[in-house]
């Protein structure tokens, strides 16, 4: 695979895998835990972390493959996708409000990345 696909496709995962982090967090402040130390060591939190670490790594990598404005991308991309699990992974709802927000972030990523 050449890295006109495979860059593009680390991208992605890398802002899925992001994503996915902040869900799982997000459901794990849901739920009842024992104690402090529970708040902070249940498997939520654990499997977050690991993949917020891979993540990391995942990106220290793409960066040496890439120009750095790229990165931008994949951070707000990870924005956007937090935005439209919520829905069906938390109940949240999508307020007007979240939806400007998120074309803002679009528009300031479109407009970073295609000024040189």
């Amino acid at each position: 695979m050449n890295n006109t696909v495979m860059i593009p496709a680390l991208i992605l995962l890398s802002a899925c895998m992001a994503a996915g982090a902040q869900i799982l967090l997000k459901k794990s402040t849901k739920k009842k835990h024992s104690g402090i130390l529970g708040e902070y060591l249940n498997p939520y939190v654990i499997i977050s972390y690991i993949d917020y670490f891979l993540v990391l790594a995942l990106n220290i990598f793409l960066f040496t493959k890439m120009d750095y404005r790229y990165g931008v991308i994949s951070n707000s991309l990870a924005i956007v996708l937090v935005m439209l699990m919520s829905r069906p992974l938390l109940g949240e709802t999508i307020t007007a409000r979240k939806w400007a927000g998120t074309m803002l972030v679009v528009a300031g990523v479109l407009c970073f990345s295609l000024i040189r």
